[in-house]
């Protein structure tokens, strides 16, 4: 939500009396919309956030850390040209209006005393960071504005700055609007109490409204690109599928091939057909095999048996590439389930490293992990995972772990469970794998049902009524080598059927 004059209002006073005679030691530009300037005052240093991208729009302190480009965006350096060094005389709220005025006194290059402004314009859409000299002139903007837009008001270099103007609409505060060249206007006192500042309130609030939309878009992306990778994998698996259909005439061809080798003395070079008789069905009925009236008996046969071994080789491999592919869809399908369960941006993070370490993703530094490892180049100081399994206690006080993600379901299964506590999976379908942790001791039917409503919960069957629940000792829980992340087989178990 947009701030509102009176709010800004508030942040302009808190400003004015935190920063006043304030040196900028450090102007940064994280992101696109998103400033950030170090001022010295009072012996500490204050960082100033300025936001000016949509519905977040807004101005205040903030003990956020933000990641720097590797290289400053030309505004950002235009700043730093004249920003750095300078003080901040005052900051002010011109007309009561959604501006808020950053009065600066600097030195250009030849160390003369120079004066600047430095105006955000907090008008939601409209948004905008202008710079101008002691003579009103605009330096640059964030966003420059040609005289098409914004009913012919222009922001651009050179031109004189005039302050946007005020809506019929808006009451504002019965201040005389002062030129922009001309000197600020007088402090307005803080208000007194121990209450949080308005930049405090304002940093919780918006932080945590920008880190769930963060997760939000990083999820979203995560989805977009399993999706299109797993949408790619049925497509590839439906083409298999239908060669290896294809390949089933593969005993017809090898039995056209002998008939042909058994018959060869009666082909003549030029024959288009070979009559004879198939003696593969009973009383050998008449057969008619079609011939290449170009090559000689002897090439008709070689290809014929040429034809038969390229369809049994492309059988095997196929069977064996459908099988793997299967195998694939299947784990595409188990992210995706365990991406609409992700809670927060360490499960994403290590859903992605998980989906990097197959292969199916490539890393931040472009290149997948198995194309690392197969060039030696593959770092063993990566950590595995980021998050924690979920923790619960059963009625008699047993504790229960959930996996969060499949490489959570690898570590809980195959390095924390211990060989005599119970493993949990919801039966033939994806979900997390569930540890009751027996502590030496016989589960009762309580805890039993406890955790098995549990891995029903946390699986893709949630919400469905009665879901199977298959359990076993962990002992008897083996992970095929080289299965992909969360893939395990398990043998003894018994079936649960329980109410989620």
């Amino acid at each position: 939500m947009a701030l509102n004059a009176e709010t800004i209002g508030l942040l302009t006073d808190e400003l004015d009396r935190l920063l006043r005679d304030g040196k900028i030691e450090k102007v940064q530009q994280p992101e696109k919309d998103l400033l950030l300037l170090t001022v010295r005052a009072s012996g500490e240093n204050r960082k100033l956030l300025i936001r000016t991208g949509g519905p977040n729009a807004r101005v205040h302190l903030t003990s956020q850390n933000y990641d720097n480009p590797k290289e400053a965006p030309m505004f950002c350096m235009l700043l730093r040209k004249y920003l750095t060094g300078a003080r901040v005389q005052a900051v002010s709220q011109p007309g009561g209006d959604r501006l808020m005025v950053f009065s600066l006194n600097g030195r250009n290059e030849l160390g003369d005393l120079t004066t600047l402004q430095l105006v955000v314009e907090l008008l939601g859409r409209a948004t905008n960071v202008v710079i101008i000299d002691g003579e009103g002139r605009i330096l640059d903007c964030l966003r420059r504005v040609p005289p098409s837009e914004h009913g012919g008001r222009a922001l651009l270099p050179g031109l004189r700055y005039e302050y946007p103007p005020r809506p019929e609409n808006r009451a504002c505060a019965n201040v005389e609007r002062p030129d922009p060249g001309a000197a600020p206007g007088a402090v307005v006192p803080a208000a007194a109490g121990d209450a949080p500042g308005p930049s405090a309130v304002l940093d919780l609030r918006y932080t945590a409204i920008e880190r769930e939309e963060l997760r939000r878009r990083r999820s979203q992306e995560l989805v977009r690109s399993v999706r299109r990778i797993r949408d790619r994998q049925q497509r590839k698996l439906a083409a298999q599928r239908e060669e290896l259909r294809r390949s089933e005439n593969m005993e017809e061809v090898r039995r056209r091939a002998e008939l042909m080798q058994a018959n060869l003395y009666r082909v003549k070079r030029g024959d288009r057909l070979l009559r004879c008789e198939n003696y593969y069905e009973p009383d050998c009925p008449p057969a008619e095999i079609p011939l290449d009236p170009l090559k000689t008996p002897q090439q008709n046969l070689a290809a014929a048996f040429k034809e038969y071994r390229k369809l049994k080789g492309a059988r095997e491999h196929l069977t064996a590439l459908t099988a793997e592919g299967e195998k694939l869809l299947d784990y595409l399908n188990s992210v995706l389930e365990e991406l609409d369960r992700a809670e927060n941006e360490p499960d994403l993070s290590e859903i992605r490293l998980e989906l990097e370490k197959a292969g199916i993703l490539l890393s931040h530094r472009g290149r997948s992990d198995v194309s690392r490892k197969k060039s030696g180049k593959a770092r063993k100081s990566e950590p595995r995972h980021t998050g924690q399994p979920l923790s619960f206690e059963t009625p008699d006080g047993l504790e229960v772990l959930v996996g969060r993600t499949n490489i959570q379901n690898d570590i809980l299964t195959g390095e924390v469970a211990r060989r005599t506590d119970y493993w949990f999976h919801v039966k033939e379908l994806h979900g997390s794998h569930v540890i009751l942790r027996c502590e030496g001791r016989a589960p009762s039917e309580a805890a039993l049902e406890c955790a098995a409503k549990l891995a029903a919960r946390y699986s893709q069957a949630a919400g469905s009524g009665k879901v199977a629940v298959d359990y076993c000792m962990v002992r008897d829980v083996k992970k095929p080598s080289g299965a992909l992340p969360g893939r395990v087989i398990y043998s003894n178990y018994h079936t649960l059927v329980v109410e989620c």
